[in-house]
């Protein structure tokens, strides 16, 4: 189930926050940020009294933003850039081959 973002949520700000995350790392921030916001409105005093539903508010996906961790660092993300430019290299070198065969 995806929770909406409250209509406060500072995006850019998050962004701020998150710079360098990958997209599975967004993931699992917003994962934690739905858990913890069903846990919050579970907790609170109001349960039953009201049908509210849970939503996502700007104080708490900052606040798990700013304790959340990059899963891949920057001298990784080299190191996979460089296999990937090697791998497009050999694809490149491949196709010329075959283009220059055919003539």
């Amino acid at each position: 189930m995806q929770l909406p973002l409250a209509s406060d949520v500072d995006l850019d700000g998050v962004a701020r926050l998150t710079e360098g995350f990958s997209g599975a790392d967004l993931q699992a921030l917003l994962s934690d940020a739905q858990l913890e916001a069903v846990h919050d409105l579970l907790d609170s005093e109001n349960v039953g009294k009201h049908d509210k539903k849970p939503v996502i508010a700007d104080a708490l996906l900052k606040s798990i933003a700013s304790k959340a961790k990059r899963s891949v660092s920057d001298a990784e993300k080299l190191r996979l850039y460089d296999i990937y430019s090697q791998f497009l290299d050999s694809k490149r070198s491949v196709a010329a081959q075959q283009c220059c065969a055919r003539r």
